[in-house]
């Protein structure tokens, strides 16, 4: 029981909800998972590197540069919604391409939601297919031999 306990936590961190907030701060933390919202022509001027139409590029703040801020993306939204996964490489955001900056926090409410229905799963589950153990121990004996 305790094994399920602690796979059922350790899915909870991995898969928990997370909200993009905006950034308080005008420099945030290297290593922040942030979401770069582009102005239309910051889209424009980065068309080669994000490819048509990038809305928000997500990923890891790497720092500043003398040209804007580094980021190691993870994935770019078009204006359409479409969102393209990347491998993490560093592209270079203009400050003056960036509309606006939020950065990745773990949504507590809805993680802990996602939790307890994980955990009430795994009761339901354990309960309906008697994995907890209701049987005799292997070498009980309590049976007796059938005489033929």
């Amino acid at each position: 029981m305790r094994r399920a306990i602690v796979v059922v936590t350790a899915a909870w961190v991995v898969a928990g909800c997370y909200n993009y907030t905006a950034v308080p701060t005008i420099a945030p933390q290297p290593g922040a998972q942030l979401a770069f919202t582009l102005t239309e022509s910051g889209s424009q001027e980065l068309t080669r590197s994000l490819g048509a139409d990038a809305f928000v590029v997500r990923g890891r703040y790497l720092g500043d540069s003398e040209q804007g801020a580094l980021v190691a993306v993870s994935s770019v939204e078009t204006k359409r919604g479409d969102q393209f996964p990347w491998a993490g490489e560093t592209v270079t955001l203009p400050n003056n391409a960036i509309a606006g900056i939020e950065a990745r926090r773990l949504a507590k409410g809805r993680s802990a939601l996602l939790f307890g229905a994980g955990v009430t799963g795994l009761v339901a589950t354990t309960a309906a297919f008697g994995l907890i153990g209701s049987g005799t121990r292997q070498g009980s004996t309590d049976t007796k031999p059938v005489k033929q």
